[in-house]
């Protein structure tokens, strides 16, 4: 191992330390050239976030075949709960069915193992490494435009991975947003090369308060070698497993912009709650903009009612069955209450996210708020016939009612997702 990177002054934040809810004692002490588990010697830290830390690591025992086996290691903060969670979640799809088509889709641990020290124990989570989030690769393209045809396979490799997810291991992903996507690396070079460069110019780092050394993450691999990437779903840290027909999940999940209506609602929801949310991603990942404009208020909170009403605009009104179940579940109560943002305790959906919506007749309440927008017009890079095939891939997959959404197997084979034949 080279020798430590250059300090930085103590005031400066670094990494983790932005955190609103930062705790310096809940962060494992990883350090450059350290043997965890003996067996993963940590090389460069490549990320962070509100409950982790990611480093690169030599796997010391690896295969002999690959003298430069690394993995990228998770470690998780000693408060974290979802942590277990996530392992049980993921050592249950890497088994379900490993010759389904979709399993290479779905990124899930190699290896797990704890390591303790004073402040505490940490579980560490080992994975294969992968290049980047989506939201970072598009940053590759000018405009964050990636060409469509690349875009198509993505989609169709996505669907592929939640026809699995959803069909043969019963769980739904909860999450999905660029950041939960993420790009293999096109060429065993990028990774190599970016190895050697970290160790010749070593992580900038400080020491905190408390004596903890916080390593300023390097995660930019640098230029594409080519579109030779597949992506794969990430994090199942907060994934939920459904094993039976009639099993429903009614507390909120979901990114506030990708939120589908049954979960707003609290109608309850299933696997195609993932649908509704990768229907809505397809403009970010088409257009490099999302889909729902005005969902936050004036101080920049999450409105539900002017979500609802973006989605009138675009969709039309919802169907009776949805209005009739949502007065059905109005009253129902949380099996346990959930706290809101700004710390409220609530116990029901219609109390986390300020309802009601509908009167009794179904009319929606606030009628005054639903802007002038149409579907139609949101996809305003595609032209022609493309438009219009896209436009009805959209339609299989933003609808009122679950049931009638399409499957991810279903929707995998599109028309607008499949390779054009170009003729000779």
């Amino acid at each position: 191992m080279s020798s430590p990177g250059p300090p930085l002054p103590p005031g400066i934040l670094v990494d983790e330390e932005i955190l609103p809810v930062y705790n310096s004692k809940h962060f494992y002490p990883a350090k450059p050239g350290e043997v965890l588990a003996d067996r993963y010697q940590a090389l460069v830290k490549v990320g962070w976030g509100m409950s982790s830390t990611v480093w690169l690591a030599r796997d010391l025992k690896g295969y002999v075949e690959e003298p430069e086996s690394v993995v990228a290691l998770k470690i998780v903060n000693n408060n974290a709960s979802s942590a277990d969670h996530e392992r049980e979640v993921e050592e249950h799809i890497s088994t379900a069915d490993p010759s389904h088509r979709g399993r290479s889709l779905i990124r899930t641990l190699l290896d797990s193992f704890e390591v303790k020290c004073p402040e505490g124990h940490y579980l560490c989570l080992v994975y294969p490494p992968m290049r980047e989030s989506l939201s970072m690769y598009q940053r590759r393209f000018n405009d964050r435009k990636m060409p469509l045809p690349l875009i198509k396979t993505y989609i169709r490799a996505l669907l592929t991975g939640l026809d699995y997810l959803h069909k043969i291991c019963r769980t739904v992903h909860t999450d999905i947003k660029l950041e939960n996507i993420m790009v293999s690396f096109e060429d065993p070079t990028v990774l190599a090369d970016f190895i050697d460069s970290q160790l010749a110019k070593p992580m900038a780092f400080k020491i905190d308060s408390i004596g903890r050394p916080v390593y300023q993450s390097r995660n930019d691999f640098g230029p594409l070698k080519s579109l030779r990437s597949i992506p794969q779903l990430v994090d199942f840290g907060l994934a939920t497993r459904l094993e039976e027909d009639d099993d429903w999940g009614v507390w909120p999940i979901q990114p506030d912009h990708y939120r589908a209506p049954e979960v707003i609602l609290g109608n309850g929801w299933q696997m195609p709650a993932d649908i509704w949310n990768l229907g809505v991603l397809l403009w970010d990942m088409i257009e490099g903009k999302e889909l729902f404009l005005h969902i936050y208020d004036q101080e920049g909170r999450y409105d539900a009612k002017l979500h609802i009403a973006e989605m009138i605009a675009l969709l039309g009104p919802p169907p009776p069955e949805v209005i009739q179940r949502y007065h059905y579940m109005q009253e129902y109560s949380w099996p346990k209450p959930v706290r809101r943002e700004d710390g409220r305790i609530c116990e029901t959906a219609e109390e986390y996210f300020c309802g009601p919506f509908f009167d009794e007749k179904g009319r929606f309440l606030y009628e005054d708020l639903i802007p002038d927008r149409k579907i139609r017009d949101a996809p305003s890079s595609l032209g022609g016939e493309e438009k219009e095939s896209f436009l009805d891939l959209a339609k299989e997959m933003l609808v009122w009612h679950p049931d009638a959404r399409k499957t991810a197997g279903e929707l995998a084979g599109h028309p607008f997702l499949q390779p054009t034949q170009r003729s000779a």
